[in-house]
């Protein structure tokens, strides 16, 4: 069939180039619309459901909302886990679902179900589906702050003091308060920036939301004879428009309204809520009125000062610079409808890390093309030869993106990593057919004629060349089979690099023989004439002689080599740990100490999940304990981030303190994220690292009660949402009772500092939240005609507060909250002497129905398919000890010093679970992908020692790789494994034309000549391909080796193996194989003779 396709093209070869012109405009028109992004969407397949229930506990919520909601969603299909956390106030789940359910057809099962579950929840309380946003979706924060302003031109503002650039008037500054840049960023920049495509929501965050504060006097109403809910009675009817319909005058129509909104603190004090002797009493005879700031759960500080801020979520499946475009061209666009000096200030920018990953990229994709051309051009000697090879490569790698586009592949560090890769091994086809083109256009004679040379030429080469790639791309195949996160991060990368392979398969057998035809006129000179084929023949001819001769010196050197590979596996283990069987060490204490000590200088190659992609920001987490409260908390952040500042190598930092208002948020109170945006690594301190600075800035905030976590922003958004852990390592300790959950996991962090390698294990204190329990005696009550209900209400709205009404002013909404003074409800004293109202105008203290206590409770409930857990979060210092090697000590120390009561058990979580399951996928897909290949090879040359031949060659790719993977510093991750995947596929190219080769000259020869001389034969004629793909695929790799940008500490652990492995591998293709082949014939033609 391939040859019929070539033959096919070559006589059709004007098709052949409109055809492919074609497809160069329409990948081209594919690659300008494929969305651009960091990194793939790694996170899990998950909805938020959000509970919104103002002033209540975490028990109310767990127990009256959550609770109920969840077992309601746990019926829906296709559903992994849910999730839930009750804090005070309000109530988050998350329902994770199997990977490749459609997103929004996950969202139409919730909606479904939540209709179901409302009438099984308190009255006013709506759960609502978050946004249509993942983890990933948070692309852009912003403050709103005061700045400068030229009175002349108030729509210019300054970031700084001087004098205005238009008119040289000294500036003055903006003055507007937090609740003012509030108000702004609530119900005027939000909005506009919504509106923009792609944006699915808009959170604010940080300063003060106006409301309106009734504080009632409770004397006054006593004194007035008016209850508490006359007042709040009086409110709500008094703020309403309404309408009457129409009147008819002078042939015209009069809409008729009735206008009775509250729009200022004056509407709200002239309130009637009764009349004494004819006189009416105002809410102002009873109380006073002020604007203030309502109840707040979170807070933004910039530089260590208060500030207001806003977060844009990306809708899902958007692309991410397109919306982060438009978010900047609609902040251009209301600029000047902003007050005088008000200005919109990002700090965190999703396009900047992906230009900075793409750019690292781009420049790896220019560098490896640039490359492969030039030793294209070396090894070919001739310009037009160099450029039919050459074409290979742009047409290819278009043709990628057209596939990427067509899948909705977004172009990121994996997807284009996949093409940076493939680069190398993209041209080895192409380089095959020409240089067999070539040869035989050189050295047949001309009388046969050029299309029967070419074609007969392209037709020996075409098949093996066809099949090898074929095995490159099967390999390949097998990283589809990955899941979790792990198959998110390298499909893309498998994708592309497939579709790369695939489309230098095509090329190969289709345009470049076509190319070969029409360019390749005149007098061709052989490959084997120019210097770099002269030398190469030179040098190969005796070392073919004398391996040819010493066939058992070889295979023994081979094995030794393949033995020292296990030294950077196991490390110096592999010598001490036999040496331990035979000696007790602890008798003799220097070679005790003298092993311990090799052991550690050289433990073998540990392992990772992934290598961490360096985001540029870091992001700051210090987790206090639940009972503090937001200002001291506040206090806390501000210091933090003032000390940031100084920092020469911190640009800004910008702290969020609790939760922004929005259901992708569920950070308590006690939790801090302030977002550290570095400068540029060339203004910083000579000697300064990115660790380093990292332990200087953890040293230097360290506060006694504080629990410091640094992490990077797109990092823990995808680790809280998918586990909850932002550590590598995380436990979390299930059971029914909160308290001895937190018992247990107190005492598991306890036994976690004295393992080695621990770094700061923290367990949550969930259960120390001060709670102040009104309890109420339901017989005192009935004595005085009490109902239960009234005495709920005034603890709701005397002392919490409870918002009665909105205002409408406008475009602006802001409550209207009744309470008790605050010198009246401040303390248990007085709240003893709150009055409830009874029947008949009576009025009874607070402490005469109820007992009032104080208590610890839960500051937070977390729970997993309904049964409670408490997290404990690890860092691990895998300088001393891998993540794989601390969990499997750390489970042994809790197994044997923990005591279970029923009911109650752990499991791991965190990157340690990613990596658990990675490590078994791929225990299952590297022995499939060797299997396969193994396959492949039996299928082509039907012959089981032709396959083992091939196959043996593989563990000498291995040795390469491992051994660059050592000397490099990375460790064992799935993207190492990735990279040996790839490079098994790879290895076995050269060795499948090599083979294929032999066994043509054999039956075209007919056992004329002797075995060694016809391996001889092929060996001089195939040593220049074999060298120049192996060159093309070395150094195309260099340029991923050596970048240094954002993205290539992800992608050089790919490469690594591949490098290495390669130079390993070239040398069993031309050593190892022949010998092997030589040995097998030989014997062959001894048995037959026999």
């Amino acid at each position: 069939m391939i040859n019929r396709i070539i033959e096919w093209c070559l006589k059709n070869h004007f098709l052949v180039l409109a055809f492919f012109v074609l497809l160069l405009f329409i990948s081209y028109w594919a690659l300008i619309r494929t969305p651009v992004d960091a990194i793939p969407d790694i996170g899990v397949n998950q909805q938020v459901v959000f509970v919104d229930w103002p002033g209540r506990s975490p028990k109310d919520v767990e127990d009256q909302v959550i609770y109920p909601l969840t077992t309601n969603l746990l019926g829906i299909p296709k559903v992994e886990a849910i999730r839930s956390n009750s804090m005070f106030g309000f109530g988050i789940i998350n329902i994770i679902f199997e990977d490749g359910v459609d997103f929004y057809w996950s969202r139409t099962r919730i909606l479904e179900r939540l209709n179901f579950a409302q009438k099984d929840l308190p009255p006013r309380v709506v759960p609502v589906l978050g946004p249509d946003a993942t983890a990933l979706g948070q692309v852009f924060w912003y403050t709103v702050e005061n700045g400068y302003y030229c009175p002349d031109h108030p729509q210019e503002s300054y970031g700084c003091p001087g004098t205005c650039l238009k008119d040289g008037r000294a500036l003055i500054p903006s003055k507007y308060n937090l609740a003012e840049l509030r108000s702004l960023q609530d119900w005027f920049i939000r909005f506009q920036l919504a509106s923009c495509k792609g944006v699915s929501e808009v959170a604010s965050i940080g300063g003060y939301v106006k409301q309106y504060q009734v504080d009632v006097d409770p004397n006054k109403l006593l004194a007035y004879h008016i209850p508490l809910k006359d007042v709040i009675t009086a409110i709500k009817k008094s703020n309403i428009d309404v309408g009457a319909k129409i009147i008819e005058e002078g042939g015209s129509e009069w809409i008729v309204r009735g206008l009775g909104f509250i729009k200022k603190v004056e509407d709200v004090e002239n309130i009637v809520v009764g009349a004494s002797g004819g006189i009416p009493i105002y809410i102002k005879n009873v109380g006073q009125v002020s604007l203030g700031p309502d109840f707040r759960r979170g807070a933004l500080d910039k530089d260590g000062f208060e500030s207001v801020g806003g977060i844009v979520l990306m809708r899902y499946g958007e692309n991410p610079l397109e919306v982060i475009d438009a978010v900047k061209q609609k902040i251009e666009q209301i600029r000047i409808g902003l007050p005088p000096g008000v200005r919109i200030v990002p700090f965190y920018d999703r396009s900047h890390l992906i230009h900075r990953s793409i750019n690292t990229l781009k420049w790896a994709l220019i560098m490896a093309v640039a490359i492969t051309v030039g030793v294209v051009s070396a090894f070919m000697g001739q310009v037009i030869v160099s450029l039919i090879i050459s074409v290979v490569l742009p047409v290819g790698i278009l043709m990628c993106f057209l596939v990427m586009y067509g899948l909705k592949v977004s172009s990121n560090i994996m997807s284009l990593g996949g093409i940076a890769i493939a680069i190398g091994i993209m041209v080895d086809a192409g380089i095959i057919m020409t240089e067999g083109i070539s040869r035989h256009l050189a050295t047949e004679e001309r009388e046969k004629g050029r299309f029967d040379i070419i074609l007969g030429a392209a037709k020996q080469v075409g098949p093996p060349i066809f099949f090898s790639i074929l095995i490159i791309i099967t390999a390949y195949l097998t990283i589809f089979t990955l899941r979790g996160q792990s198959g998110k991060l390298f499909k893309p990368l498998a994708l592309t690099t497939v579709s790369a392979m695939g489309s230098a398969a095509l090329l190969s057998i289709t345009l470049v023989p076509v190319l070969c035809l029409l360019v390749l006129r005149g007098k061709v000179k052989s490959p084997e004439k120019d210097i770099i084929g002269r030398t190469l023949i030179r040098l190969y001819r005796p070392v073919l002689g004398f391996i040819l001769s010493h066939r058992l010196l070889v295979v023994f050197i081979a094995f030794l080599i393949l033995l020292a590979s296990l030294f950077p596996i196991l490390g110096v283990g592999i010598i001490t740990r036999p040496l331990r069987l035979v000696v007790d060490l602890e008798k003799v204490p220097r070679l005790k100490n003298f092993v311990n000590q090799l052991e550690n200088r050289f433990p073998g190659i540990r392992s990772e999940f992934m290598p961490p992609l360096n985001e540029g920001d870091l992001l700051y987490m210090p987790v206090t304990l639940p009972g503090t409260s937001l200002t001291q908390v506040m206090q806390v952040m501000q210091t933090q981030d003032r000390i940031i500042k100084t920092l020469p190598e911190v640009k800004t930092v910008v702290g969020k303190l609790g939760r922004a208002e929005t259901a992708t948020d569920p950070a308590p109170v006690g939790m801090i994220e302030s977002m550290i945006i570095l400068k540029p690594h060339k203004e910083w301190r000579s000697d300064m690292t990115r660790q380093k600075l990292i332990g200087e800035i953890i040293r230097k905030t360290q506060v006694p009660g504080f629990s410091p976590i640094m992490t990077q922003p797109i990092r823990n958004r995808i680790d809280m949402l998918a586990t909850g852990i932002q550590t590598p390592v995380g436990i979390k300790v299930f059971g029914t009772d909160l308290k001895r959950i937190e018992q247990l996991a107190i005492e598991i962090e306890s036994l976690l500092k004295k393992i080695p390698g621990a770094l700061n294990p923290y367990a949550e204190r969930v259960g120390n939240k001060p709670y102040l329990e009104i309890e109420i005696d339901r017989k005192e009550c009935a004595r005085y005609g009490i109902l239960l209900g009234d005495v709920q209400d005034i603890i709701m709205t005397a002392i919490g507060g409870m918002n009665l009404t909105t205002t409408v002013e406008g475009r602006e909404r802001y409550p209207v909250r009744v309470r008790y003074m605050r010198e009246l409800r401040d303390n248990v004293d007085a709240l003893k002497r709150v009055l409830v109202d009874a029947p008949y105008g009576i009025k009874i203290p607070l402490e005469q129905l109820t007992h009032i206590h104080r208590v610890l409770g839960p500051a937070k409930i977390a729970s997993e398919n309904t049964t409670l857990y408490i997290r404990i979060f690890v860092d691990v210092d895998t300088e001393v000890t891998g993540i794989m090697d601390f969990v499997r000590m750390a489970q042994e120390a809790i197994r044997e010093n923990i005591k279970f009561p029923p009911g109650y058990f752990i499991t791991w979580s965190g990157q340690y679970q990613y990596e658990l399951q990675s490590r078994r996928q791929l225990m299952l897909v590297v022995p499939m992908c060797l299997a396969i290949i193994f396959m492949l090879l039996y299928v082509k040359f039907k012959s089981l020692s032709g396959s083992l031949v091939l196959f043996l060659a593989l563990p000498f790719s291995f040795v390469g790789g491992i051994w660059l993977q050592y000397l490099a510093g990375y460790k064992f991750s799935t993207a190492v494994w990735v990279g040996y995947i790839a490079l098994f596929g790879v290895c076995v190219e050269d060795g499948v034309v090599m083979v294929d080769y032999l066994l043509q000259a054999m039956r075209r020869e007919g056992g004329s000549k002797k075995i060694r001389d016809l391996i001889t034969d092929v060996g001089l004629i195939k040593i220049r391909p074999i060298m120049m793909t192996t060159a093309t695929t070395i150094f195309a790799l260099f340029a991923v080796m050596f970048s240094t940008g954002t993205g290539s500490e992800v992608m050089k652990p790919i490469a690594a193996p591949i490098v290495g492995g390669m130079a390993t591998a070239t040398i069993a293709n031309l050593i190892l194989i022949p010998v092997l082949f030589c040995w097998i014939q030989e014997r062959r033609e001894r048995h037959s003779q026999e």
